[in-house]
């Protein structure tokens, strides 16, 4: 209809055409190939699935980011913005978790909404993710097996110098036990290490939300956090769908932590119970302060593995704490450079906090590159307890790694281009139109590219259509079916 307003795609989302699609599959064709030959089945889940899959165990980051409606079945649902969820959801719901270790891989699109606050790099709106997951395997080698092989992936595709940022969630929550904090603070301080690797200035970003969240000296809002949980408790339907929603919403801002922490319970009544036996928990200021002042020290130390963890021990012994919990991420290191990693490809990172929540003991990064010109691949990590909170009958070791395809193909040196002759393949008259389908077809059984032309155009246009597709040589095809060639004008 004339005048009628041009409806272009949403915003954050993208149209691929060849150009883009050909590096994405070429790049993944050859890393599902590598991790077929080391054992790795492919799944695919569905582009949708249940909102509450990605609240479990993701945190408030991710949960901020869902594509999320209501499906017609009046199911919430969400686009799939990662891959590890629904794999272990699959290997759940199929009972492929009877049989371990299992390896699975994957490769699909993916969506994530970027908020208006979110900061510059944040990965945004659709990209596509090949990734691996190892499922009841617990032991350092298994960390190995994935570092090693999201490295060698990259290795195998031609990227210069790929490289491993490493660090270890699970030894931040050892070191934290010494303090003797509630599970809420030591979650918030977990939670905020990403913050601390900016020095001074991390630290009173950091002692600004504690303060918030009634966990640091100078916090004035445990009383009006208890109010709220009064309020709800007195208003709220203990079964009403909005209500519980309303209540998780409020444990997210209230608490400063994930939604996952209460995974299993069902009613507003339940969550407000706990919310409250949460608030009326206390930490001692100097204790938090000490844990703080901890996590600052170490998420400063990044660089050569020996280094870094000689360092890492200093501050804990320092802190009066025992530095053998250091010994877990060097086991860690040890068994990816035993599956082939340079040791010189890898960094140690103990302020290193990846975006989602469910990360439990060694995280890790992918890059390529330095400086300004330093890029981010992908990464992953170990995430202890993820099955049983999406609903396993017992619990499993896991861990996983994925890529950003997107991210990869842009960074690759060359990209690996079909070189296909194409062909347009033009009827002489109207007569000659089935001759020309004819040799059209018999062209591509032999592997080459053939354009039909099927409308009467002028030599100009016809041209300008050939150039357009990269058609170099015009075939024209006559009644009796002689064959004829001549160049793109």
């Amino acid at each position: 209809m004339p005048g009628s307003k041009v409806i272009r795609r949403l915003p954050e989302l993208r149209d691929l055409a060849d150009a883009d699609l050909e590096g994405v599959e070429s790049a993944a064709s050859v890393c599902r190939e590598y991790f077929a030959r080391r054992g790795y089945v492919r799944i695919e889940t569905p582009l949708l699935e249940e909102t509450e899959l990605f609240l479990r165990k993701s945190g408030g980051e991710l949960a901020s980011r869902l594509y999320s409606f209501t499906e017609p079945g009046g199911y919430p649902v969400s686009l799939r913005p990662e891959y590890t969820a629904p794999a272990l959801r699959w290997a759940i719901e199929t009972g492929a978790l009877s049989s371990l270790p299992l390896r699975v891989q994957y490769c699909g699109p993916v969506f994530r909404h970027t908020p208006p606050l979110m900061g510059v790099g944040a990965v945004t709106g659709q990209f596509t993710q090949l990734g691996a997951e190892i499922m009841g395997a617990g032991e350092p080698r298994a960390d190995g097996e994935i570092i090693s092989m999201a490295w060698s992936g990259l290795n195998s595709l031609g990227l210069k110098s790929p490289r491993v940022e490493i660090g270890h969630v699970g030894l931040l929550w050892e070191l934290l036990k010494q303090y003797g904090l509630s599970e809420r603070a030591r979650l918030f301080l977990v939670n905020s290490v990403g913050a601390l690797r900016d020095g001074d200035a991390g630290v009173e970003k950091v002692c600004k939300a504690a303060g918030k969240l009634g966990l640091a000296p100078g916090g004035d809002t445990r009383r009006g956090q208890m109010a709220t949980a009064r309020k709800i408790a007195q208003t709220l339907a203990p079964d009403n769908e909005k209500s519980l929603a309303l209540v998780e919403s409020v444990l997210g801002e209230t608490l400063g932590e994930p939604l996952d922490r209460y995974s299993g319970i069902r009613t507003a009544e339940e969550i407000v119970t706990r919310l409250s036996r949460k608030l009326t928990a206390t930490d001692e200021p100097e204790k938090f302060n000490a844990a703080l002042a901890l996590l600052a020290e170490l998420a400063v130390i990044s660089g050569p593995v020996a280094k870094t963890l000689a360092q890492g021990r200093r501050v804990a012994r320092r802190a009066a704490q025992d530095g053998a919990v250091f010994d877990r991420l060097e086991a860690v290191v040890s068994a990816a450079v035993d599956e082939g990693v340079p040791e010189e490809a890898i960094t140690a990172d103990l302020g290193l906090a990846r975006g989602i929540a469910y990360y439990t003991g060694m995280v890790f990064d992918l890059t390529a590159g330095s400086g300004a010109g330093k890029k981010a691949l992908g990464g992953g990590g170990r995430y202890d307890g993820l099955p049983r909170a999406l609903g396993a009958d017992k619990d499993a070791p896991a861990l996983g790694f994925a890529y950003n395809m997107d991210a990869i193909a842009a960074a690759l040196p060359t990209r690996v281009a079909k070189t296909l002759r194409a062909l347009l393949v033009v009827p002489a008259d109207e007569a000659a139109w089935k001759a020309a389908a004819g040799h059209a077809a018999r062209l591509r059984e032999r592997g080459e590219t053939a354009i039909l032309e099927v409308d009467k155009r002028s030599k100009a246009d016809r041209d300008r259509f050939a150039r357009s597709r990269g058609v170099r040589t015009i075939i024209r095809v006559s009644t009796n079916g002689h064959i004829s060639e001549e160049a793109v004008g």
